[in-house]
């Protein structure tokens, strides 16, 4: 429980509640290479003379692609293009090949006894450098191609070669500088694999969002609606099918309690197909939860009250079962009429086990999660907007227990779902407080 509440003040997220050790292994050890390679003034100056010896064949291909460039600008046929720029082009490419893996060697940081999967250059770079070579591997035997096809091929390998060039340069120009920038986003991405305290930042962004106001107020509306239905169905099935003139209530009973019985994931399917646009009820009553909201939180308010009603109606059969039969008789030679008799008598007396029932179901609609979840996802999806705060895409139906609930399987947001719980937790307990002192008044 503490920690559910401490996770609401935190930055939790799906990289940093359970980070990968060997991630931060590697990123701590990244750190320490690229510090030790540029505070060593030995393995400093060896890395710079491997870079200078890099740049070499880099600024000779660029210049060779520039040419090619430059006279198939001019209109001039790949056949009547001197075959030496290529053989000289190929030639440069062939070194480049030779010097990168020595210059990877340099700065491999599992070699210096740092073991770590992350490189001081990024693999995207050699991979660039891979495509290049492969690029000018092609580009041997010149007349295979179109002047057009050569041209495309050409500007490619320019634009690739003038990238790396610029890359190389600018880590011999400024190799500590270079090495700094290393340090700093292996630590950006230590950081971000670190739980951090961010004081109440979760329940600023909460009351910044107008899908937290749109779900707090389909909740309490929820709340209103299911409850008065639940409760009205429970005890007014429960007063009929009490009477003695009900032939074969006992079985009716049995059966009117079918729905507590049955798994509600076997419910929830039938609901869901029976209610959908093409459904049988869908087609008969013009519903569509896919598309309309207040369609959809018709169809939860029906199958909310299908679920509860039997434990409603089992509270007050057994409240009624407890008031004296000569009372209600001496109420009938009194002359008191059937809506007397239940207002001034049979309610009176059945009142607290009733309220006890009122109480636990409010305290479920409150937490409504797998009836909107089940038969439509909390949809229809759309602009949720609240006064003041603005609008985002959201889902429509959202209850606070199925906005958590998203915000920590879509959007992976620990610390932020917590603080979205901890707003739940402290509306059930206001309930629950003025329940009691109700409850301590009327004893």
């Amino acid at each position: 429980m503490l920690f559910s509440i401490g996770v609401a003040f935190t930055n939790a997220d799906q990289k940093n509640i359970l980070p990968n050790p060997q991630e931060i292994t590697d990123l701590e050890n990244s750190i320490k290479c690229a510090l030790f390679i540029r505070d060593n003034p030995e393995y400093k100056s060896k890395a710079i003379s491997l870079l200078a010896s890099l740049l070499k064949p880099l600024n000779d291909t660029l210049m060779y692609f520039k040419k090619i460039k430059n006279k198939l600008e001019a209109g001039v046929e790949p056949s009547n293009i001197p075959q030496y720029y290529f053989d000289d082009l190929y030639r440069s490419a062939r070194t480049l090949s030779r010097i990168v893996p020595e210059v990877s060697r340099s700065l491999n940081c599992t070699a210096l006894g740092y073991p770590t999967s992350r490189g001081l250059i990024p693999s995207r770079i050699l991979e660039k450098i891979d495509s290049l070579i492969t690029l000018v591997g092609m580009l041997t035997n010149p007349g295979a191609f179109s002047r057009e096809q050569l041209y495309n091929y050409t500007l490619t390998g320019h634009n690739i070669t003038s990238s790396l060039v610029d890359y190389f340069m600018r880590l011999k120009v400024d190799y500590e500088g270079y090495m700094n920038d290393v340090v700093k986003s292996a630590q950006r991405e230590l950081e971000s694999l670190q739980i951090r305290f961010i004081g109440l930042d979760n329940f600023v962004r909460l009351f910044n969002d107008p899908r937290f106001y749109n779900a707090l107020y389909k909740t309490l509306l929820f709340v209103v609606t299911s409850v008065a239905l639940k409760m009205g169905v429970g005890v007014i099935l429960a007063i009929f099918y009490s009477s003695d003139l009900v032939i074969g209530r006992k079985a009716l009973r049995a059966l009117l309690i079918i729905p507590w019985a049955m798994p509600f994931l076997l419910s929830a399917v039938t609901w869901k197909f029976l209610f959908q646009a093409n459904g049988q009820l869908g087609r008969l009553f013009g519903l569509n939860m896919n598309t309309d909201q207040w369609d959809a939180f018709l169809v939860y308010n029906l199958f909310e009250t299908w679920l509860a009603y039997p434990f409603v109606m089992t509270i007050t059969q057994g409240a009624l079962r407890g008031i004296p039969k000569d009372v209600i008789e001496a109420s009938y030679i009194d002359g008191a009429s059937v809506f007397t008799r239940f207002r001034k008598v049979v309610l009176p007396m059945i009142k607290k086990p009733v309220s006890l029932a009122a109480v636990l179901t409010t305290g479920a609609s409150l937490q409504a999660f797998l009836v909107p979840l089940v038969l439509n996802g909390a949809g229809p999806i759309g602009d949720v907007c609240a006064p003041g705060i603005g609008c985002r895409a959201g889902y429509m139906n959202e209850m606070l227990i199925v906005f958590g609930y998203y915000r920590i399987t879509i959007d992976r947001e620990y610390g932020y779902a917590a603080s979205i719980y901890l707003i739940v937790l402290a509306i059930i307990l206001a309930y629950v407080a003025i329940y009691f002192k109700f409850l301590k008044k009327s004893r």
